[in-house]
C-alpha cells in the first residue's frame, strides 16, 4: 500500500530535513531522487554537500525530467524522497518551446502522482511554495510561479499527508 507524504515551504524552511528525518525514523531501505542538475561550480557545490549530507546506505536516483519512471524503477525501496518538484517544473519549463503551454508539464506531474500512488511503501515529494511573495516583473518567472502552484495542488491533493515547513517547523496541514 502506498503513503503519499508532501512536504512544501519556503526555501532554507526545513523541507528536505524533515523528508530526511521522516525517511529514517521508518527505519526501511530508502532511495532518494535527485531532480537538480548542476549548471555552474556553486550548484555542483550545494550537490555534492546535498549527497555527503544523507545515509551512505541510501541509493541515490539522479533524474532531472522522467520522475515517473524514476519512481517505477525503485521498486525494493521502502521510502522514497523526490527533491524537488520545483526544480523539476523548473527543468522541464527552460526546455519548453512555448512558455505559455505547461500542460504537458501538469501531465508529467500527473504521471509522478500516479507512480507515487502505485509505489509499495512511502514517497515523500518536497517542493517549493512559490505563491506567497510578489507577482514576478516577467513572463516566464509568472509562468514558472503559477505552474509550481498547479502542481503542487495536484500533488496535494494526491497526497495522505502534507506539511509545511516555516523557520524549520514543520506544520501538519493534511493527514
Amino acid at each position: 500500500m502506498s503513503n503519499i507524504i508532501f512536504i512544501t515551504g519556503g526555501a532554507r524552511s526545513g523541507k528536505s530535513d524533515l523528508a530526511v528525518k521522516l525517511a529514517k525514523d521508518s527505519g526501511g531501505k530508502v532511495a532518494f531522487i535527485a531532480t537538480a542538475t548542476a549548471g555552474d561550480e556553486e550548484m555542483s557545490e550545494r550537490i555534492r554537500r546535498h549527497k555527503e549530507s544523507r545515509p551512505s546506505e541510501w541509493t541515490t536516483i539522479e533524474e532531472s525530467r522522467d520522475v515517473a519512471s524514476a519512481i517505477n524503477s525503485a521498486y525494493g525501496n521502502d521510502v522514497l524522497i523526490i527533491d524537488c518538484l520545483t526544480l523539476l517544473l523548473s527543468n522541464l519549463i527552460c526546455e519548453s518551446d512555448d512558455i505559455g503551454d505547461t500542460g504537458w508539464i501538469l501531465d508529467e506531474v500527473n504521471k509522478i502522482t500516479e507512480a507515487a500512488r502505485a509505489f509499495e511503501g512511502t514517497v515523500i515529494i518536497i517542493s517549493n511554495e512559490l505563491g506567497m511573495g510578489i507577482v514576478p516583473e516577467n513572463r516566464l518567472a509568472r509562468e514558472f510561479r503559477d505552474l509550481a502552484g498547479r502542481g503542487n495542488q495536484i500533488v496535494a491533493w494526491s497526497a495522505d499527508e502534507v506539511y509545511v515547513c516555516f523557520s524549520g517547523i514543520p506544520v501538519r496541514i493534511k493527514g
